[in-house]
């Protein structure tokens, strides 16, 4: 029971990032600018006190202020889910073959955080492994979770039917520390079968880059100006990551002849300037990623 719990924690999470696409829709249409979610779980005690007039209850304590500094810190990634150590190591103590949320997710390593000099504190990234693999006991009340049966006949037809479409192997990371630009960025693409994720600190994108298993179908698409990192750093850390992860520069920057001097194996199409056009843009990207 206590598994199911936790898992529906963690859904209800993902239903807000969900969501939040069909808010942002409507917000553009309004001319009014999209927002987005710094989400952090983590497992620990919880103090409970009335406010007001008594008849509600607010939440304190240890493990809910360590959410709120991992949330605006540099480890926290726009429209995520980050977890603490403490609920990751929880997550893993359950049995296999349960219906332990380890079941339906994977983790990636998202860095310390450094609670003092001396004492730093493990985060992960949350993701699910599979949408579908999650809908297939939706609405079935009896039991929540795939049976090892029910997961064998699912990978299976997910290999026939889903995995050998090249469109969805692809897949593209957006690093920008303006969100606006993000935004429009996944807007412009939203038409199109890619597994996107972005961020605002290209440290964190490039740790999560160094999590992945295999770069094929990967494009990475970057800002030049940017802190810790600028664009000319991640991509030469990228490139040493493996050399045929394809990248394309977008910037505000009249610097495109600088760019084909200083960086090698860069063609003139790999650049672009801010604004940009969404149909050249989008052209490029399928072009880079046939």
């Amino acid at each position: 029971m206590m598994q199911i719990l936790f898992k529906r924690a963690i859904e209800c999470c993902f239903k807000s990032l969900d969501e939040r696409y069909k808010i942002n829709d409507e917000l553009a249409r309004q001319h009014l600018p999209p927002f987005n979610f710094r989400m952090s779980l983590d497992y620990g005690v919880l103090n409970l006190a009335l406010v007001g007039d008594y008849s509600q209850t607010d939440l304190f304590g240890s493990t809910l202020n360590l959410c709120s500094k991992i949330n605006s810190s540099s480890l926290s990634i726009p429209n995520e889910i980050i977890i603490g150590d403490n609920l990751y190591r929880f997550l893993k103590s359950f049995p296999t073959g349960t219906a332990a949320a380890v079941n339906n997710y994977y983790f990636i390593n998202n860095g310390e955080y450094k609670i003092t000099e001396t004492n730093r504190y493990l985060t992960y990234n949350i993701k699910r492994i599979n949408n579908r693999a999650m809908s297939i006991t939706k609405n079935n009340n009896k039991k929540d979770f795939l049976t090892k049966k029910q997961l064998s006949l699912f990978k299976d037809n997910e290999k026939r039917f889903f995995f050998h479409k090249k469109k969805n192997t692809k897949r593209i990371i957006l690093v920008d520390d303006e969100q606006d630009a993000l935004f429009t960025f996944r807007m412009y693409l939203r038409a199109y079968d890619f597994h996107i994720t972005s961020f605002t600190d290209p440290s964190i994108a490039l740790n999560y880059i160094r999590d992945i298993s295999h770069f094929n179908d990967l494009l990475v698409i970057l800002d030049i100006r940017m802190e810790n990192l600028n664009g000319f750093q991640l991509h030469q850390q990228i490139k040493a990551i493996d050399s045929t992860i394809k990248v394309l520069f977008v910037t505000a920057l009249d610097i495109v002849e600088e760019i084909l001097t200083i960086v090698p194996g860069i063609s003139e199409e790999q650049i672009m300037r801010k604004p940009v056009d969404k149909n050249e843009f989008t052209n490029i990207v399928k072009r880079l990623l046939k």
